[in-house]
Formats: structure tokens, C-alpha cells, sequence
């Protein structure tokens, strides 16, 4: 009788076992795939001659909550349509020595994260049609306030009122 409940034992464990690495690699395979991402070199070409804002999303390949963004805020309709409206998307690896331009000048990903004042991951900076901050917001952020960030950058409401005053109205 006990090694038959050992046996039960090491079954269940092993069945569990494969559960969680089944879990796992369902939950990679699903993850979506943003295909809206662009270069740094094409958002600003593309920004001055269509007069659209510029999002840097500043990550790290070990970073949770950067995979996190990706997986549920970025993925959301109503914030990929706000982005599709108002920004090219730009993904920047604050770990990365690959070289990217940005106004002219040339900057590993790593030193353009620490130009920026970059310390956290994720990092979200919103730049404007030339190039120039307009905002910087630290950490992961759910979808539906992301959204309205968007919204609230995209469509200049930050020039005359605060985003406080923005989120109370939309």
C-alpha cells in the first residue's frame, strides 16, 4: 500500500510538472505580436512630415512588467487604435550597445535610455512631431489609463490643461 501511494505521488507530481511547462509555453506562443513597432530613424522622418508624436517604449529583456505592457497593455484595441491616430511606436532595450540616430546624432539604445533620464523599466517617453519630450512616465500602466495618455498627448490636450483635469472629462 505506501508505494502505491508513492507512486500516485510521483504521477501527480510529474502530471502538475508537465501542466505548469504546458502553461508556460501556451502562455509565450500566445503572446501577441505588435507588428506596429518602428524604427527610431523612420518615427522621426515620418513624424516631421505627418506632424504625429513619437512613443519610445524603454524596456529590458528581463524586465516583467516590460513583457507585461507588451502582453496586455499594448495589446489592447482602443490603445493599438490611439497609436495607430496619434504615434509611431518606437522600442528602445536600455541594455542594447546597437547603434540608433536620433536628431542627427548617433547614440547606442543604451546611451539614448540614459540621455533621456531613463531608470526604470519600463519607461514610456512621449516625444513630439521634432523630436522634443514632452513627457516621460516610469512603470508598468494598464490599458485603459495608457489609453487615455495617448489620447491626451495625441491630441494636445496636455498644452492647456492637466492630465488630472483630462481623465475627468473623457
Amino acid at each position: 500500500m505506501p508505494l502505491r501511494i508513492v507512486i500516485l505521488l510521483l504521477v501527480s507530481t510529474l502530471a502538475i510538472s508537465c501542466s505548469s511547462d504546458s502553461d508556460a509555453s501556451e502562455s509565450q506562443a500566445t503572446e501577441p505580436e505588435q507588428d506596429f513597432w518602428v524604427s527610431l530613424e523612420e518615427a522621426q522622418h515620418q513624424a516631421l512630415d505627418k506632424g504625429r508624436y513619437i512613443l519610445l517604449d524603454v524596456y529590458t529583456e528581463w524586465c516583467g512588467f516590460c513583457r507585461r505592457m507588451i502582453r496586455e497593455t499594448y495589446a489592447d484595441k482602443r490603445v493599438q487604435e490611439a497609436l495607430d491616430q496619434y504615434f509611431y511606436p518606437v522600442r528602445i532595450d536600455a541594455e542594447s550597445s546597437r547603434t540608433v540616430a536620433f536628431q542627427g546624432e548617433s547614440y547606442t539604445m543604451q546611451d539614448l535610455a540614459l540621455a533621456f533620464g531613463v531608470q526604470s523599466f519600463p519607461t514610456t517617453i512621449f516625444l513630439n512631431p521634432q523630436g522634443e519630450p514632452v513627457a516621460l512616465q516610469p512603470g508598468f500602466i494598464e490599458a485603459e489609463r495608457f489609453h487615455k495618455m495617448l489620447s491626451f498627448v495625441g491630441s494636445e490636450s496636455y498644452r492647456n490643461q492637466t492630465f488630472q483635469q483630462y481623465s475627468q472629462n473623457n
